[in-house]
């Protein structure tokens, strides 16, 4: 039970520390996390979490590394591969020797193959630290995509060099030229036995689904379990267990580009899982971390070589020398073409000191040296293994830290986009939707193209409640309400003189009307509501009369509120273009989204034509995606807001589908 606690309580600061980072974007995530390991560390619980180095590997790295390279963006790596994998791999092997000896040099204590895996480890940069930089300036395109390309390569290059010294370590010989013909055997073994076996697992799939098998959740495990296995038998074949995941990973990538229903389904439930697990992954191993440092703080005095402020200037030295490597390697390595945009201009000393500051460490950092073994083969503890992790610890952060607030003070901030503008462009963008489908429809896709609609009110109603966060005026509202319930009621005396309605089912949406009316009267802002009303109504007065009555008169007050909603939502309309308000856009959210609510629940499934209603769905997705397109061009909304909508929309049509077709 303690443990399931504990795993409770780990859980629960992961997500801490993705509220904390909405509040505070500019504090990097893993920093927060460390934070409140450090935090439960100091809680008075009856548990101590044992860590076993072996299953780091496994547990951590390897999905991680899984679903980095699975996610890769192929186009872009292969057309930049040249710099990509300068940065990736060169960078990396000529970083461990020069920074791994300097190491050695400063710190004795630790062996010279120790200080070789310190730096492998140090070697992968964080892709999401960078990431989340590029978010809020402007990085040049290209300059992001050769570092978001380089945080994939090198961390294959890193966990393999760091294997080596590991090795190496534990078996205490080394040896250049076997060392370089092993990695080689090694590597390419990996390669071969993580595409040999998605190949495998490729013609089983094909089998499973010529059995008709096309459960997601099915094949969604069979994704989770690959990486798993590929890591067990390349380990139990002796090649590199990292290298076969990552090739693993960047077969698997070339699925998502297959356009079938099926794939799209499974993509869109698989990338939302293993951004869920990767999360996840990542935040327990910053967690675990920070549940370490205390432990491992309070023996420095005791147990370690050098002492407090030592430690830190080595760590801000380290980190220091990383930075130099990288930008005297970036301008005299990386040719300035591969990053040359005139949209973007850039010089080589500015791009060096971009390349220099982005080098932020993460998750692989910290898994690799969490690995490190607790006693060497022949028994004895593993030399200043502490140490090491305080020191991979300590350049972690240092470097988040530059990486998020050092690195946009050298590049341009980018422009705050008004979210308010490009809600109401997107709220133009439905309502001319809205119009072209009724324009469209015809006696034969009546009934589904309502739906439809009633699905795109849905929306609208929803965005106009996420932008009136501000407040309301209380007695514009008021007003605004009361003149609403007069529409209603002027509006139910005319159907009622037309027709269109029975005497029974007008005087009883009248005393409705005018309860409203005289609470919105008495400034009884808070106790009105519309839903409320109408079901108090139904229940004091539907008891009476046998069912066929009570289904008539439910379905004619229906009716007569969809009519009334459609009346009162006109007018709003209108209003708005005179004089738009707060109170205004409430309403009109409101009314949208009562006749959406209205429109569904008076349409059986069963009333439906699956075939009409896939056409209406196309068509009403692609006036959305030709309207986004034109404000896109015209300047409304920016191109990530642009390729957000586009999202949205493929994931709405799979959702739609699978619901109704």
């Amino acid at each position: 039970m303690l443990v399931f606690e504990y795993i409770l309580i780990l859980l629960a600061a992961i997500y801490l520390s993705n509220v904390v980072n909405r509040l505070i974007p500019a504090v990097s995530v893993p920093i927060v996390q460390i934070g409140l390991g450090a935090l439960i560390a100091l809680l008075p619980l009856h548990f101590k979490l044992e860590l076993d180095p072996d299953l780091f590997f496994l547990l951590f790295v390897s999905p991680l590394i899984f679903y980095i390279s699975m996610m890769a963006d192929k186009k872009t790596m292969w057309a930049q591969r040249k710099p990509i994998l300068n940065m990736g791999v060169l960078l990396v092997f000529a970083t461990v020797v020069i920074v791994g000896y300097l190491v050695n040099l400063l710190i004795p204590a630790i062996p010279l193959a120790a200080a070789f895996a310190l730096i492998a480890a140090l070697g992968p940069t964080d892709d999401v630290a960078v990431a989340s930089v590029g978010k809020r300036t402007n990085v040049p395109p290209k300059i992001m995509n050769i570092l978001q390309g380089e945080s994939i390569i090198n961390d294959a290059s890193g966990i393999v060099s760091f294997q080596f010294a590991m090795a190496a370590m534990l078996t205490g010989s080394f040896s250049l030229f076997h060392a370089t013909g092993r990695f080689f055997v090694v590597g390419l073994g990996g390669i071969g036995v993580g595409l040999i076996f998605s190949w495998f697992k490729y013609i089983f799939v094909r089998w499973i689904r010529s059995l008709g098998m096309e459960n997601v959740t099915l094949h969604l495990l069979l994704g989770i379990l690959t990486p798993f296995l590929i890591y067990l038998i390349a380990e139990a074949w002796s090649v590199s267990p990292i290298l076969a995941v990552f090739a693993a990973g960047i077969a698997h990538s070339f699925n998502r580009d297959k356009f079938t229903p099926e794939a799209v389904n499974l993509n869109i439930a698989s990338q939302s899982f293993w951004s869920m697990l990767a999360f996840t992954l990542e935040g327990l191993v910053f967690v675990i971390l920070g549940t370490q440092l205390p432990k491992i703080l309070s023996s420095i005095n005791h147990n370690y070589s050098i002492g407090t402020w030592q430690i830190i200037a080595y760590i801000l030295l380290i980190t220091f020398v990383f930075m130099i490597l990288r930008f005297v390697w970036s301008v005299a390595a990386v040719k300035k073409r591969t990053y040359d945009d005139p949209d973007y201009p850039v010089s080589r000393f500015r791009a060096g000191v971009i390349f220099s500051l982005s080098g932020a460490r993460g998750t692989v950092t910290l898994a690799s040296v969490m690995s490190i073994p607790i006693f060497l083969s022949d028994g004895a503890a593993f030399p200043e293994r502490d140490l090491i992790i305080l020191m991979a610890g300590g350049v972690i952060v240092v470097s988040l830290l530059i990486t998020s607030f050092i690195l946009p003070l050298c590049v341009a901030k980018k422009i705050n986009v008004d979210k308010a503008a490009e809600n109401e462009a997107y709220l133009e963008i439905l309502q001319k939707v809205i119009a072209e489908l009724k324009s469209r429809i015809t006696p034969e896709n009546e009934t589904e193209t309502a739906f439809i609609i009633a699905n795109y009110h849905g929306r609208s109603a929803e965005l106009q409640r996420k932008q009136n966060t501000f407040s309301v005026d209380r007695d514009e509202e008021r007003r605004l309400r009361l003149t609403t319930c007069v529409w209603e009621k002027e509006h139910t005396l005319l159907m009622l003189q037309r027709g269109d309605i029975t005497q029974d089912a007008a005087q009883q949406y009248l005393y409705i009307i005018d309860t409203l009316i005289y609470k919105l009267s008495h400034d009884s802002l808070h106790s009105f509501s519309f839903r409320q009303s109408i079901r108090h109504f139904f229940h004091r007065h539907f008891k009476r009369g046998g069912v066929k009555q009570r289904v008539e008169t439910h379905t004619a007050m229906f009716k007569l509120m969809e009519a009334n909603t459609l009346f009162v939502l006109d007018k709003l309309r209108h209003l708005d273009k005179t004089e738009t308000t707060a109170a205004h856009k409430k309403m009109r959210g409101e009314c949208e989204s009562r006749l959406m609510m209205l429109q569904r629940g008076g349409m059986r499934k069963d009333t439906v034509d699956n075939q009409k209603l896939s056409s209406v769905v196309s068509c009403g997705f692609q006036i959305e995606r030709d309207h986004i397109q034109a404000m896109l061009e015209l300047g409304r909304i920016s191109r990530e807001t642009a390729k957000e909508m586009r999202c949205n929309i493929s994931l709405l049509e799979v959702q739609l589908k699978k619901d109704y077709l």
